[in-house]
């Protein structure tokens, strides 16, 4: 039998004073324990090694503890939402965003977080949001979302609170597709005459989002050490696989406006092209200046810059599946959705014109 030779070696021991064993599963670490295995959630390091046997050492003693009666499984829904929490903040390292998002969701959702937490009390729970919420469809699946992320970590072979099961599915709703408005190439014109005086940083950036067609948020991660000029791309984070990266193209307009914006943020010492942490101050500073222009239009914001930039593939002629990669679009209904609104755009325009 040939031997794996992509399999990784373990590049620690587990402490012999432990019961069950470590082993490497992709570049995780594991614990196999009474025929289960059991996610570490750390790295195939001897730092992560180190850390994973503190964690099972934990870990271990409340399982004993179920197993011999000391301890009851059961637990009420917030004890064990901020278990949840806890795991998140240590383990997956998530921001203050992340946190608020799941706490918001947790409070939309859960009525009566004291009750213990069952299958029988999670699907009360939804029954009653779903039958007395009054926020649009939109806000309920973000909600559900939300709580999705906590009961599938509940119900994981790890913890096992609750059956596993997707118990947020059937409270899905149905949202009409709504392709929200792009900025023209006048409207972008006056925002660069308006911040060029005003605020420098903004005037870069309104340039990088129309000759990039990048996310706003995936915008403000970007360092220095990511470009790759020469090859004319950005290694920026994927938004669904998280850790891995993605290359954005760059035409050789995007190449002159990030030379000036490698220039300003050098000269502020930073090793990002911009200063802010998060979108919600860029957002705010665009939504003041739209309002002093009177140019202000709902649910735009400074992803606008990014339909504008997929307005204009779809203008070139450019094909359906070379802009899905253009714009790293997960699934290609999203470009379609795009493409689709360009059409009937264009056919108004043909009504108008001969009717």
């Amino acid at each position: 039998m040939k031997k794996d030779k992509n399999k990784q070696k373990p590049a620690g021991i587990m402490r012999n004073d432990l019961d069950g064993f470590m082993r490497v599963r992709g570049n995780k670490i594991s614990v196999r324990y009474k025929g289960k295995d059991i996610a570490t959630g750390y790295n195939n390091t001897p730092a992560g090694w180190k850390m994973a046997n503190e964690w099972w050492a934990v870990r271990l003693k409340e399982l004993k503890a179920i197993e011999e009666g000391e301890k009851q499984a059961e637990d009420t829904i917030l004890n064990i939402f901020n278990k949840f929490l806890d795991y998140k903040r240590k383990i997956t390292k998530i921001t203050k965003k992340t946190e608020q998002y799941y706490l918001t969701g947790f409070n939309a959702v859960i009525a009566e977080p004291n009750l213990i937490l069952s299958e029988v009390s999670i699907i009360k729970q939804l029954n009653n949001f779903i039958k007395t919420t009054t926020v649009s469809q939109n806000s309920i699946n973000i909600y559900l979302r939300a709580i999705a992320g906590f009961l599938n970590w509940a119900s994981d072979e790890n913890n096992s609170y609750i059956p596993r099961k997707d118990y947020t599915k059937k409270y899905k709703q149905k949202e009409s597709k709504v392709i929200k408005p792009s900025y023209t190439k006048e409207e972008y014109n006056l925002f660069l005459e308006y911040f060029e005086t005003r605020n420098y940083e903004m005037y870069l950036l309104l340039q990088f989002l129309w000759n990039t067609g990048a996310r706003v948020g995936e915008t403000l991660t970007i360092k220095i050490s990511d470009l790759d000029l020469e090859n004319r791309r950005i290694l920026v984070p994927n938004k669904v696989y998280k850790g891995k990266q993605e290359a954005l193209l760059l035409i050789p307009e995007a190449i002159k406006v990030i030379e000036k914006i490698k220039e300003f943020a050098m000269q502020r010492g930073d090793n990002k092209l911009f200063s802010w942490k998060e979108t919600k101050l860029p957002n705010m500073i665009m939504k003041r200046a739209e309002n002093n222009l009177g140019t202000r239009k709902s649910g735009r914001g400074l992803h606008g810059f990014r339909r504008s930039f997929t307005d204009r593939l779809i203008d070139s002629g450019i094909e359906i599946t070379d802009a899905k990669d253009i714009l790293r679009h997960k699934d290609i209904k999203t470009t379609e959705e795009h493409y689709r609104r360009a059409d009937e755009i264009k056919l108004l325009d043909k009504m108008t014109e001969k009717l």
